[in-house]
């Protein structure tokens, strides 16, 4: 009986354990091929942006005034707003055989930060 409790607990944790890791996995805060999320941005041009993602892996993003939109919040603003230090999530253009930015989302902390310049 002592035995059959303790394998009963093992397999609790053990699900527990997988559960959680598969719902962390699904939460949208982890970095894919389309997307780069919470990456600090080291370098703005007018072509370009160069992020660092989460992983330390530096990435050179293509954008296109017309084709890139930027947001905070969900309220678009304008590209040029994108500043070197900014925390953002980048969905990339799956269609584009360079990394072309489609949506780039500001952080909230980013514009908190820059407002106390």
């Amino acid at each position: 009986m002592k035995q059959h409790k303790i394998t009963s607990i093992c397999a609790a944790l053990l699900l527990t354990l997988f559960s959680s890791a598969a719902l962390a996995a699904n939460d949208g805060s982890t970095d894919t091929d389309s997307r780069i999320v919470d990456a600090k941005v080291v370098e703005v041009s007018d072509a370009r942006i160069s992020v660092i993602a989460q992983t330390g892996v530096e990435h050179v993003i293509a954008i296109n005034e017309s084709g890139t939109k930027v947001s905070v919040s969900g309220r678009a603003i304008s590209l040029k707003d994108v500043r070197e230090g900014d925390i953002i999530t980048v969905e990339l253009d799956a269609d584009s055989p360079v990394k072309l930015a489609r949506n780039i989302a500001i952080s909230n902390n980013s514009q908190i930060a820059r407002s106390r310049r």
